[in-house]
């Protein structure tokens, strides 16, 4: 019995074996095919179809990258390998056509086909770890009874908050919407930084505390190995914390990690300028000891706060409720403009020079004229 138990199993891995081999073997083939399509039936000199073919080329790479990845998901590599190979194999593909058509002296592709094809073959990979896995890595959400216990503390301490103000909304809108248009190529080269050193997801959600004490998803770029917080739980980063990735340092140091929260802003659950989000487990230990907390939620959380302009990242919740107060005491349209631009030279000026200690001179900080009514 044992014996026949044994040839079976044998049978059973031979049959795996073989359909894993079948399926890299035809997954090769449809590769071939997008390849010789890539070279032969694609015209880069058609200037009517111009714009359509460096469209099809990108779809193409994209296949090449995706059919790469099911070909070598067979094989004993580590998943982050495999997805690096299918863009490393769906761009050298492109990349040797056009070294041979410059040692051949003959007439290579525009520069415009380079890109696209690099940004297909990009895309490709990242959809294949997508599809895989999760385009981005939500971690540590709350429970539903966490969120209820948040969202009922702020009913009972602050109400139900106002309207936000037109124009501050307004100015919300205008701005995220240009934004998102003018840093696409950001989103691009950001993404793909994070991806080709950790492959995987590429956004990373923060449930944070909302206006009115509501969890929202907030969304940034990941700049930590995937799972950094499965261990730890959610943890604030040190100065120098080993989690953090090689762009993601970059990405933070310049506040580009921040970049999707243009979403957030255009959605309405952010605004450029309020009290920084907080996470929703950590705000719901806040309010244990801190009950007048949830007064920084009587607005809509920002992407720069006067906490973060006059403090630092590592301001205790007492402080961080102290310049929130401040803030919105004194709020208004032209006092967020300027802490926009103070974080906006935090991010790209004093975080760079030498001896920056983290903080601007008093002098350049100063509240409106007159505190205001928050809406």
């Amino acid at each position: 019995m044992a014996k026949q138990q044994v040839r079976l199993s044998e049978v059973q891995a031979t049959g795996v074996s073989s359909r894993l081999v079948w399926h890299s073997a035809v997954a090769w083939g449809i590769c071939l095919l997008l390849i010789l399509a890539a070279w032969f039936f694609l015209d880069y000199n058609a200037g009517q179809r111009f714009w359509g073919d460096l469209l099809l080329l990108c779809l193409i790479q994209a296949l090449v990258a995706l059919a790469t990845e099911r070909a070598l998901a067979s094989t004993s590599l580590r998943r982050d390998w495999v997805y690096r190979l299918a863009f490393i194999c769906a761009a050298g593909v492109l990349v040797v056509h056009w070294l041979g058509m410059l040692v051949f002296q003959l007439s290579p592709p525009p520069l415009s086909w380079l890109l696209f094809g690099l940004l297909g073959s990009f895309l490709g990979g990242l959809l294949a770890s997508g599809l895989n896995e999760s385009f981005w890595e939500n971690n540590s959400p709350p429970s539903e009874s966490v969120s209820w216990e948040v969202h009922q503390h702020h009913l009972d301490v602050i109400g139900v908050p106002g309207r936000t103000r037109f124009d501050k909304r307004l100015f919300d809108v205008s701005l995220s919407l240009f934004g998102l248009v003018v840093s696409f190529p950001v989103w691009l080269v950001g993404g793909f930084l994070v991806w080709l050193e950790d492959p995987g997801p590429i956004l990373f959600v923060k449930n944070s505390v909302g206006k009115g004490g509501l969890n929202f998803h907030q969304f940034k770029f990941r700049s930590m190995l995937r799972g950094a917080e499965e261990v730890t739980g959610p943890i604030l980063a040190g100065e120098k914390d080993d989690r953090v990735l090689i762009a993601g340092r970059f990405l933070r140091k310049t506040a580009l990690d921040e970049l999707p929260q243009l979403v957030n802003i255009l959605r309405g659950e952010m605004s450029f300028v309020g009290p920084r989000p907080q996470r929703t487990v950590l705000v719901h230990q806040y309010l244990d000891t801190l009950p007048q907390y949830a007064e920084r939620h009587r607005v809509v959380p920002g992407l720069a706060g006067l906490a973060q302009v006059a403090g630092d990242y590592y301001l205790t919740p007492r402080q961080k409720l102290r310049f929130d107060r401040l803030y919105i005491q004194h709020i208004s349209l032209g006092f967020d403009l300027k802490l926009f631009l103070l974080a906006f030279s935090i991010a790209f000026w004093f975080r760079w020079q030498p001896g920056w200690n983290g903080r601007l001179p008093r002098k350049l900080v100063r509240l409106g004229s007159r505190p205001r009514k928050a809406g």
